[in-house]
């Protein structure tokens, strides 16, 4: 016979805490809205592209003599939703839509990796102990005291071109986020280990496997979603400053930073090539920090949002 647990309050709440800093406050339903409309537009980039009858093929009839876009405001129209690329005449819509669905992935891939590493190294400091503990928190301050964007401009240099630079973003990234979220799900286990449910799990048996499954990590899903939630933008963050570094995702691939790299010089003369993937960029960056911050808000009795 298993013994009883007793989960904190925030972990009983979770799922009504999540939905009532959704759906309450001025910005929040918003920003939650913006989120999926964005996520969809990555998900069915193809689709949405198609709609619009157009693709990533480059077009120079939609250019001027200079190789700016023809017509007003970037080439905008009805068939080219945001404009056109200056010099390629590519769909800047289908730029956009395929940036979202590579800035989206490295983001969020990166962030889950984080907390997957983060909340087992964590968990396992703080129940375990010891050597283990002592290692896991140098190992964590080293970490996040190391210039890991050094680190990337740097491996990127050395990689070769055809390495797949996606995949790379999301481990770097990844291992690089563990530590923060590892040191907030050690402190939370360091203080659940002393409660009573699970002492008593201990006392009748319970291995550590069970411990952690049965006891800890359904007591510590409060903690990691805020901090995956304020990861994020961090990530997606990270990743466009990567790419408009030129050391993040390359040609042909699209991406927001790359796309923003490449509109600098086009400033003066087509504004409009800067502007929609940097609103993207930032609207995606400004939704998941409201939304992260609502859902903290909602699960942390000190800020009066808990239930």
């Amino acid at each position: 016979m298993s013994a009883p647990s007793l989960p904190p309050l925030a972990a009983r709440s979770l799922p009504a805490a999540v939905w009532r800093a959704v759906r309450t406050g001025r910005w929040t339903p918003v920003c939650a809205v913006l989120i999926v409309v964005i996520l969809l537009l990555a998900a069915g980039a193809d689709l949405f592209v198609l709609a619009e009858g157009q693709s990533l093929t480059p077009d120079i009839g939609t250019l001027g003599p200079t190789g700016l876009p023809a017509g007003a405001l970037g080439g905008v129209s009805g068939a080219h939703w945001f404009g056109v690329e200056p010099l390629t005449g590519v769909d800047l819509f289908a730029l956009v839509a395929h940036g979202a669905r590579t800035s989206l992935l490295v983001g969020l891939g990166a962030t889950v990796l984080g907390t997957v590493l983060g909340v087992v190294i964590g968990v396992s400091a703080g129940y375990l102990g010891g050597w283990w503990d002592r290692l896991v928190t140098w190992t964590a301050d080293v970490i996040l005291g190391f210039p890991y964007l050094i680190f990337m401009i740097a491996l990127g240099a050395v990689l070769p071109v055809d390495f797949p630079r996606q995949i790379t973003l999301v481990v770097v990234l990844g291992l690089f986020g563990w530590p923060r979220i590892a040191r907030i799900v050690r402190a939370q286990t360091l203080t659940l280990a002393k409660r009573d449910f699970v002492a008593a799990a201990r006392v009748v048996g319970g291995g550590p496997w069970h411990v952690f499954t049965k006891e800890l990590l359904p007591n510590l899903w409060a903690p990691v979603i805020v901090v995956a939630s304020l990861s994020i933008p961090s990530m997606i963050g990270n990743e466009a400053a990567l790419s408009f570094l030129g050391v993040g995702v390359l040609p042909p691939t699209p991406s927001w930073g790359r796309t923003i790299s490449a509109a600098i010089d086009f400033f003066e003369t087509d504004p409009m090539y800067l502007v929609f993937p940097g609103a993207m960029l930032f609207l995606i960056t400004l939704a998941f920090n409201v939304v992260g911050d609502a859902i903290r808000d909602a699960l942390d009795p000190r800020s009066g949002g808990a239930a």
